[in-house]
């Protein structure tokens, strides 16, 4: 598998995942959201509101726009040059550096409007990060080189939070660098970082263009290759893989009553854990097949997610939560290697964009139900178990395949 790492092409595509991941790990996931609703707004309850109804915002802008290129592309570009993605890649990096400029006393809503540019930037920057794959990938090895990928952006999303990190425990108590709060370089690091590993991706591919997506076109595409059901199946298991990120924290704090510190180092731990899930499931994916390898994962998390629900262990729950991390990693990237190998070359556009809508709904739909589910019953425990239900409804699809070809 690193074997792959001699073509030029295929490092600058890694390290291109390992640039932008400090984004989400940073900006949504640790650190920033936090420090914003802490320091920024005007208390804690409402900046916490208004950091989710951004995110929300950012979502749905996210959908409209890929709606915008998938059903009106083709009348307004024949092809789409890598302008268009790099102009993006700049949006994101414009505006993510300037969060350096929001401190307490600033103006609660600006920031959220840097934010939702950013964000929205991001998703088409990976956008374009999902169709690059198949530009570079080998013959027989699109499985592995897709899980090679997501492991790198795992590492470098570890390795810009060991970062940041680091700035914080050398930090004073007021957390200054050069009385410069560590919170208000995230910003201005999670730029640099990404230009840093980003542009050669840009420099190496600034000759490729991508066809204008054909809504119609994807559709006979669909139903000729039998890809149906597995984007069926998709929609459903990543309603459950956004949940599991978005209640994570959640759930290790108020069932299994982890400390900020563990549930911290536990995020570290999943993400390590990942990396090897990538690189275990790729090292077989082109082997056994990519749709295989998803439902492996798919049947590996429903069995977990389940034993959670039960478990009320301390130290099992470590081990479910590492599991969890093992597969959830393989299982997005087989899904984007399964995509490139059933789509045509024409029809990429158009397949990647209608893939990221779907998870801009799942991003609102998964964690809506969880939630919901949580406000109904009062327990957090209750919530875990639309989690499996999503994973069970994800396997239907298939099951429904099998039956038709075997009965």
């Amino acid at each position: 598998m690193f074997s792959l790492l001699n073509s030029k092409k295929i490092r600058s595509w890694c390290l291109f995942d390992f640039g932008i991941s400090s984004y989400p790990t940073l900006i949504l996931t640790f650190f920033y959201g936090a420090f914003y609703a802490k320091t920024i707004s005007s208390n804690p309850n409402v900046g916490t509101s208004l950091w989710g109804f951004a995110l929300s915002a950012a979502s749905i802008l996210c959908f409209l726009l890929l709606s915008f290129i998938l059903i009106s592309g083709k009348n307004f570009f024949r092809n789409i040059k890598i302008g268009f993605f790099k102009f993006f890649f700049y949006l994101m990096i414009f505006f993510t550096f300037g969060l350096f400029f929001f401190d307490k006393g600033s103006n609660q809503f600006l920031p959220l409007f840097f934010i939702v540019i950013s964000f929205v930037s991001f998703e088409i920057v990976n956008l374009f990060y999902n169709l690059s794959l198949s530009k570079i990938r080998k013959k027989n090895t699109t499985g592995a080189l897709s899980n090679l990928g997501w492991a790198f952006g795992y590492l470098g999303g570890l390795a810009s939070l060991f970062l940041v990190f680091m700035l914080l425990k050398f930090s004073d108590e007021s957390f200054k660098i050069f009385n410069i709060k560590v919170f208000l370089l995230i910003g201005p690091f999670v730029a640099i970082w990404s230009a840093l590993y980003g542009f050669s991706l840009f420099n190496v591919m600034k000759e490729v263009q991508f066809k204008s997506p054909n809504i119609l076109e994807l559709i006979k595409n669909v139903r000729s290759r039998g890809i149906s059901n597995f984007l069926i199946s998709y929609f459903f298991f990543n309603n459950a893989v956004v949940s599991i990120f978005a209640f994570a924290s959640m759930i290790a704090a108020f069932i299994f009553g982890l400390s900020e510190s563990e549930i911290l180092f536990l995020g570290v731990s999943i993400n390590f854990f990942g990396i090897i899930g990538c690189l275990v499931i790729g090292s077989v994916e082109d082997k056994i097949g990519s749709l295989n390898a998803v439902k492996i994962c798919i049947s590996g998390l429903l069995i977990l997610t389940l034993i959670l629900y039960f478990t009320e262990s301390y130290y099992s729950f470590w081990v479910i939560a590492l599991l969890v991390g093992f597969f959830i990693g393989p299982i997005q990237a087989s899904s984007r290697s399964f995509l490139v190998q059933k789509i045509k070359a024409q029809n990429q556009m158009a397949a990647f964009s209608l893939y990221s809508m779907f998870g801009n709904l799942c991003s609102i739909l998964g964690p809506f139900l969880v939630g919901l589910t949580i406000q109904l019953t009062d327990s957090i425990r209750f919530g875990i178990i639309v989690i499996p239900i999503f994973l069970f409804l994800s396997l239907i699809p298939f099951l429904k395949l099998y039956l038709r070809f075997n009965v």
